[in-house]
């Protein structure tokens, strides 16, 4: 049985490679790898899932567009802001702070201003 390693990522087992799918679907596994196959599946729900893709996708070809199309949408979804990548963030903190300096400033000259009438 082939199996890719995540390093804990979805299991520490590891998870299916597109392999294993086919040939468990093409029932060319020794029996000892098809039962460790379905025990990996009663326990992984990304492994389930995808077998089940790989049973409406028979093409290699239309299953290998689908794949890069959703790595595509995972990676754009968890991708860093380009607005945080470029310190949007600390730059409003900076101009925060200058304006809470510039506010107790002028707030100490009123009070000077009233404490002391020309």
């Amino acid at each position: 049985m082939e199996t890719l390693q995540h390093k804990g990522l979805f299991n520490p087992g590891g998870c299916l490679t597109a392999t294993t799918f086919q040939r468990y679907l093409e029932g060319n596994l020794r029996p000892a790898e098809k039962a460790k196959v379905e025990e990996h599946l009663r326990h992984c729900l990304i492994c389930s899932d995808a077998l089940e893709g790989f049973k409406r996708h028979r093409s290699h070809l239309v299953m290998q567009g689908d794949l890069e199309m959703l790595t595509g949408k995972i990676r754009k979804r968890y991708s860093v802001s380009p607005l945080i990548k470029k310190g949007l963030p600390v730059s409003i903190l900076i101009t925060l702070f200058v304006f809470l300096i510039l506010l107790l400033v002028i707030y100490f000259i009123i009070r000077i201003l009233i404490a002391n009438p020309a």
